[in-house]
């Protein structure tokens, strides 16, 4: 038995996504949930939030077929192949984000799309000063297309005069579609953040949001981490002082010792990095600097507890003096880098005030 978890805030998931819809003034809200809902279980993410949204975001058409609504389903650009217009799911929602695809679809299949503009990013999408082309020659040659929304990406967030041009950019090409294309949406979950952006978004009546729903970011504005990962010690085992401890013994008891073993290490992404060679000044430089200030990663009670060595494959070793087995322990782990077959439990209970 692993004895490792992660808990699933759904109270949480509830109050932030109430608060992204106070920030954006109530505005159509599509809830991303690519990424295995960042790492939370796309099935009950969506299932949860089904009531709650308009639709949905995903990455690709794998994670659309697991999506629990049968609510619009956007797949967002750039992952978007010819293959993924051929399929019998009739809620998908595709982004159109080239003139040549038009040119290898089925005249036959009615689709609806979102056009992708590309405001900078330079990683797929229309220039927006082809926009209103695309649109005329779907309109005109494409009676089986319905263009139900046009978006970019803000990708940049930190630097204010590069993401108000972006903005500036959208508006500029897309404020004539307002009234006609029911979906026109910019605003991110790093752009929901800022009040000046969400203002010069003002124009948009969408907005997508995935970060911020989970509690990745937004501390400082109310929103709240919706999940959380922990263990319990599977076995102990004592050792005396001067004994080598684990694998490679790259650890050296300097004292009569508990050791605790907690049931999971590389294979649950815990711990994992390739050996790097350095020369000798960066790795004594690295030694002195890790001895001198404790950075945990582990927790009993607000307290740091100590990993003797390196995280194994499917094993970490611990500093349990002082602690036992008996004892739940926090794992400072992010969903998007841990392995998503670890055991999660849905709660909802009453959000903190």
């Amino acid at each position: 038995m692993k004895n490792f978890w992660c808990e699933v805030y759904l109270d949480k998931i509830e109050h932030n996504l109430n608060l992204i819809k106070k920030f954006t003034e109530d505005k159509k809200l599509i809830a991303v949930v690519k990424g295995n809902a960042y790492g939370l279980g796309i099935e009950e993410i969506s299932e949860f939030l089904d009531p709650m949204v308009d639709f949905f975001a995903v990455a690709d058409m794998e994670e659309a077929k697991r999506v629990q609504s049968s609510k619009e389903i956007l797949l967002l650009s750039p992952l978007v192949t010819l293959d993924d217009f051929y399929t019998d799911m009739d809620n998908i929602i595709y982004t159109l984000d080239n003139e040549e695809l038009l040119s290898h679809l089925n005249k036959d299949i009615e689709i609806k799309v979102h056009i992708y503009v590309d405001t900078g990013m330079n990683r797929m999408g229309i220039k927006p000063e082809k926009l209103d082309e695309m649109i005329e020659l779907i309109e005109k040659e494409f009676n089986n297309i319905t263009v139900d929304g046009i978006y970019t990406h803000l990708h940049n967030t930190k630097n204010k005069k590069y993401t108000i041009k972006q903005i500036q950019k959208f508006k500029k090409c897309t404020e004539k579609y307002i009234d006609t294309i029911p979906h026109i949406h910019c605003l991110n979950s790093a752009g929901t953040l800022k009040e000046e952006y969400r203002a010069l978004c003002s124009f948009t009546n969408t907005v997508r949001t995935g970060n911020l729903l989970y509690g990745y970011d937004g501390f400082s504005q109310g929103f709240k981490k919706a999940y959380g990962y922990f263990a319990k010690p599977v076995n102990k085992y004592f050792v005396k002082k001067g004994e080598y401890i684990g694998y490679g013994c790259a650890f050296k008891a300097k004292k009569d010792i508990n050791i605790g073993v907690l049931g999971f290490g590389n294979i649950e992404h815990f711990g994992f990095n390739k050996d790097v060679k350095h020369n000798i000044f960066y790795d004594l430089l690295k030694v002195l600097y890790n001895h001198i200030k404790f950075r945990p990663v582990l927790f009993i009670e607000g307290r740091g507890v100590k990993i003797l060595g390196r995280a194994n494959m499917n094993t970490t070793l611990i500093d349990l003096n002082g602690f036992s087995l008996d004892d739940t322990i926090r794992v400072d782990i992010s969903p998007i880098l841990a392995d998503s077959l670890v055991k999660k439990l849905y709660l909802k209970e009453v959000a903190e005030t």
